[in-house]
């Protein structure tokens, strides 16, 4: 949670620095996709050496990397190269706490445990963003500058890594540690992973499943003042980040029920059904923009509790599919193609935008979102034509 206290900070001032560096919605969302392409760089490296290395001490590592970004976005940013590049080293260092935060977890657990609780793990995101958003919001609806703003959860961050490597305890589970041999062992290691036609089709979808989320992370608070706009309602801005932080929470639980239902069935079939359903509800969200406020925020609700539904399975498909030897490699080509996929979400809005009539126009925001949609077909695609049809003859319930 600590470790993303300041992933809220650009989307919540993205609508201010806009319009202080005269930046077009395809810029200040590519700003946003920066965050992801920094995470995409760095997985090979950071993920991947936890094949190798402790992973706790990667974590630490990691933790101040991305405070590191986050100061010097504070101290340095001015317009759109100096906020490109210093959001993606918050980016990456993410890269360094996320799926080797999940690899200290499955050190730690038996098989049974696995199933369980990777899909808990992976949920919590959800409430490292309600977090970032909370405060981030506080911090805006006192007026807080957006510098000092960075500022001060670049700080949070620093302390993110300290409770992995006091209390995290010891490995339970028997792996085989090779010795580190270079990083181009690591990505032919990688590049294996795409011969795992058990996996493959989970990882492919995860990168449609983090195109949607993070481009409706990356959008939502710009989208709710806009709505406000529209249909002449003043909402403040510690409204708006609350009601970001409190949908992001409730996917806490919408995740870890997706996972658990998916336990005993075909996996892959209940994935790509839950992606389907996803998809109509980018529709109808989208449409709710025409016709009232409340009902938009309500539509809001439920899409960020449907996009956020197959996140655990699609993890928990990744993690059971191969030996524990090659899961680091597994996790970053998950991440790599996840994480690229998230770096797309926020700048095909801006460009919806822009295509559309601009930030102020309701048809740019409707077709930004169905858009975002398409990330949940994608997957539902994948998963129905590429492993449903490779195992039709046999049930699996991994």
């Amino acid at each position: 949670m600590f470790s993303m206290a300041g992933f809220a900070a650009w989307p919540i001032y993205l609508v201010d620095l806009q319009k202080e560096w005269f930046l077009t919605n395809s810029e200040a969302g590519w700003i946003s996709g920066s965050f992801f392409l920094g995470y995409v760089v760095a997985t090979p490296f950071l993920v991947g050496l936890t094949d190798n290395y402790d992973a706790r001490k990667l974590y630490f590592l990691s933790s101040l990397i991305g405070a590191l970004g986050l100061i010097l976005f504070s101290l340095l940013s001015y317009n759109f190269l100096s906020a490109f590049f210093l959001w993606s080293l918050v980016g990456a260092g993410f890269a360094g706490t996320y799926m080797p935060g999940l690899q200290i977890l499955n050190a730690r657990l038996d098989k049974k445990g696995k199933e369980k609780y990777v899909s808990v793990y992976t949920a919590f995101f959800g409430l490292g963003i309600a977090f970032s958003f909370f405060i981030l919001g506080i911090l805006k609806d006192y007026n807080l500058s957006w510098e000092n703003s960075f500022l001060f959860v670049g700080v949070i961050q620093v302390f993110s890594g300290i409770p992995i490597l006091l209390f995290s305890g010891g490995e339970i589970e028997k792996r085989s540690t090779s010795k580190f041999d270079g990083f181009s062992k690591i990505f032919k290691s990688i590049w294996r992973v795409t011969k795992n036609k058990h996996a493959m089709p989970y990882i492919l979808g995860y990168g449609g499943h983090t195109y949607e989320l993070f481009g409706f992370r990356s959008w939502t608070f710009a989208c709710i003042v806009f709505l406000s706009y529209q249909f002449d309602e003043k909402l403040s801005n510690i409204f708006i980040a609350n009601f970001i932080a409190i949908i992001g929470f409730t996917g806490i639980f919408a995740s870890i029920w997706g996972a658990q239902f998916c336990i005993g069935k075909n996996r892959a079939y209940v994935v790509s059904n839950m992606g389907l359903i996803c998809f109509i509800i980018s529709i109808i969200t989208a449409i709710t923009f025409l016709l009232n406020l409340w009902l938009a925020l309500i539509f809001l609700f439920i899409y960020n509790i449907f996009i956020i539904m197959d996140s655990g399975s699609l993890t928990t498909g990744t993690v059971v599919n191969g030996s524990p030897d090659d899961r680091g490699s597994r996790l970053a080509l998950h991440s790599i193609i996840g994480f690229f996929g998230g770096a797309l979400g926020g700048p095909i809005v801006g460009l919806c935008l822009d295509i559309f009539g601009g930030e102020n126009n309701t048809m740019g925001w409707i077709t930004g979102f169905i858009s975002l949609g398409l990330g949940s077909l994608i997957s539902s695609i994948v998963l129905k034509r590429y492993l449903i049809k490779l195992y039709k003859n046999d049930y699996i319930k991994e």
